[in-house]
């Protein structure tokens, strides 16, 4: 009886033992599944958005670098034109047109890929075939000026021939062109031109060609994972480059993938397919070995996962972080991961990536954000500055503030009268006398005549002796020996001492109005 007893509680412990095991590795195999699909699921898809974002944003940077060279040149070549007779004499033609020659000739090398940039005049001004043309050659690849289409030979609605000058004009606006084979030099590309209006004439447009073919192979040579891809399609959903659909089919969603869609810089739609069996590939490896290592020994099981889970989580949340503050264009955080694995490699390439992308980043901020005549902010970096400012006045950190608006009144006599190397020094002469008077404050540029200071700190409290100030300034130049060297200002001001009360858009538009009524006051 004894022995039978002491069998029967021996096979009750073990039992038991034995129970109380697979209750705790069945409730710690579904908390880890649990946790594993929140972590995996949850941060990966949201790392995927982050990762797809950064791939776009290559592409984004190398379209716009484009933009951003082809709106140098337009600004520069209208610039140099300051009469329509360099149009319509065949000397004055002549020498803009060696002039245009140069000045692209030493500057197409900074757009990558391109395969010919083009400036071409109205036919109707100039003859058929005047302007310029630099195309790459079939033989040896090197771009080299050749002979510009001759207009004369074909309908302004043959596109595939002369559709990239007419459909700009036309739309009177810059514009990415949909790929095409551009038969005069036989290649499939795409464009991107800006129409130039002068004098309130049509003068021509400028334009670069890029290889289509080489914007497909930077698509077809992403990879997140080892079954993904990307493809590309227009904004009506026709496909453009697939790895298996034909050019101009409906793309339909394979079952059980995830879809990324991102927007180019030329409004074509970059769509990411990634299929959720690779999303879930390591979620399962993971399972599995969390499983085995229950069985042999669970306490060392916890232990191990639980410091495992715990790294592996906070370094995914801060390549996670890392990324999300990349896009938000955060370039001065630093990422402290130290793993000798491949997240560490991811790690490394992150940081890579955010050098690459500051330093181009930098170079478009140079170009685009700066006026190159006054070296004052401009448009473009106005828009970006009242992003910057709402978020500003959103947390607090902005209480009030001013707006001047201060248009140059006979600018546009100068240039009329004397041409626009004359209205060139009125225009420095007027941005070197507001920038000396308001020297804490940033200066816009905003159009021709137009600039406008955001006032802050000393200069929002010293407003009206500054205004004061920089219209004696102006009253001062009156004496100048030469018409080009006096400034006549129109000045209105906006002041917000509430911040959240309203925002700046609005107080420029307040601040416009009352230029615009001092200007009548001052005729």
């Amino acid at each position: 009886m004894k022995r039978q007893l002491r069998a029967t509680i021996q096979t009750k412990i073990l039992g038991l033992a034995i129970a109380g095991l697979i209750i705790c590795t069945l409730a710690f195999g579904g908390l880890c599944l649990h946790t594993t699909d929140k972590v995996v699921y949850e941060g990966t898809e949201k790392n995927l958005h982050s990762l797809t974002s950064i791939e776009t944003i290559k592409l984004n940077n190398r379209l716009k670098s484009v933009e951003q060279y082809v709106n140098t040149l337009n600004i520069a070549i209208t610039g140099m034109l300051d009469s329509i007779e360099q149009l319509t004499d065949e000397k004055l033609l002549a020498d803009f047109t060696e002039k245009s020659r140069e000045l692209i000739r030493l500057t197409i090398g900074n757009t990558e890929k391109a395969v010919s940039a083009y400036l071409r005049f109205n036919p109707k001004l100039a003859p058929p075939t005047s302007g310029v043309f630099m195309a790459m050659t079939a033989t040896d690849h090197e771009l080299r000026f050749t002979e510009p289409t001759d207009f004369s030979k074909y309908s302004p609605d043959d596109a595939e021939h002369v559709g990239w000058y007419y459909m700009p004009i036309r739309t009177k606006r810059p514009m990415w062109m949909k790929p095409y084979l551009n038969k005069n030099i036989g290649i499939y590309m795409i464009s991107y031109v800006i129409p130039i209006f002068k004098f309130d004439k049509e003068i021509g447009v400028v334009g670069v060609d890029i290889d289509f073919d080489y914007l497909t192979r930077e698509i077809a040579a992403i990879r997140i994972f080892d079954n993904d891809y990307a493809f590309l399609a227009d904004r009506f959903g026709n496909i453009l480059f697939h790895p298996s659909i034909p050019k101009g089919h409906q793309f339909t969603p394979p079952d059980n993938s995830l879809i990324i869609h991102n927007r180019l810089a030329n409004g074509m739609d970059l769509t990411f397919v990634i299929p959720k069996t690779s999303i879930s590939a390591n979620r399962d490896n993971l399972i599995k070995n969390l499983i085995l290592i229950t069985m042999l020994i669970l306490v060392a099981f916890i232990f191990a996962s639980s410091i495992f889970a715990s790294t592996l989580t906070k370094s995914i949340k801060l390549l996670t972080d890392y990324a999300n503050r990349l896009i938000d264009g955060k370039m001065g955080i630093k990422l402290n991961i130290k793993r000798n694995d491949e997240i560490g490699d991811l790690a490394k390439s992150f940081v890579n990536a955010k050098i690459r992308l500051a330093e181009t980043m930098g170079e478009i901020k140079g170009l685009a954000f700066r006026d190159p005549i006054t070296n004052v902010r401009n448009r473009n970096s106005l828009d970006h500055y009242i992003n910057e400012f709402n978020i500003k006045v959103s947390s607090g950190e902005i209480g009030s503030y001013g707006v001047l608006v201060t248009s140059i009144d006979n600018l546009f006599k100068i240039r009329n009268k004397f041409g626009n190397s004359k209205a060139i020094t009125l225009l420095q002469t007027a941005s070197k006398l507001i920038c000396n008077t308001f020297d804490h404050s940033p200066v816009f540029r905003v159009n021709d005549d137009e600039f406008v200071i955001i006032l802050m700190n000393n200069d929002l409290n010293d407003h009206e002796s500054l205004q004061k100030k920089l219209k004696e300034g102006a009253q001062k130049t009156a004496s100048a020996e030469n018409p080009w060297e006096q400034v006549m200002l129109s000045i209105g001001t906006s002041i917000c001492k509430d911040a959240q009360s309203s925002s700046l858009s609005e107080q420029l538009v307040i601040a416009e109005n009352d230029m615009l009524k001092d200007r009548k006051e001052i005729e």
